[in-house]
């Protein structure tokens, strides 16, 4: 989960605060998940990843540079809580971000299938229930 707000931008359609539900998002003014309309954005510009307990900016390699917490950076950098990033004319801040723990097609299957078989059962129990109560 990755929660960003753009504090700035000229694209004033994304100027907002904004949750991400997994580990990677893309940025860009053609794709990504998140699209900014932004002159002084590549099509894709920078991906944000979260690996384990830390948060990495990954710039692509056309990025000159880009600014963290005001400071000119050219390289891959750890970001942390309330960080501010500069790309183009965007600012965004970091609010906050943990590792979306990813599950299998099979594990989820079987898991919502477990949750199934509970939920069936207890109606079944209560159906059992109103069902004897009626024949008294």
């Amino acid at each position: 989960m990755i929660q960003l707000e753009v504090l700035e931008s000229p694209d004033q359609n994304v100027i907002a605060a904004m949750t991400y539900h997994q580990n990677q998002i893309y940025l860009g003014a053609d794709s990504g998940d998140l699209k900014i309309l932004d002159p002084g954005l590549l099509p894709s510009h920078a991906m944000l990843e979260v690996v384990g307990q830390e948060l990495i900016f990954h710039p692509q390699r056309a990025v000159e540079h880009y600014l963290l917490n005001g400071k000119r950076a050219t390289t891959i950098r750890k970001l942390k809580a309330k960080d501010q990033v500069t790309i183009g004319g965007t600012v965004l801040r970091v609010l906050a971000f943990s590792e979306t723990v990813r599950e299998s097609k099979k594990e989820f299957m079987e898991r919502r299938l477990a949750q199934l078989i509970e939920e069936a059962s207890s109606k079944l129990a209560v159906i059992e229930l109103l069902t004897q109560l009626q024949k008294k």
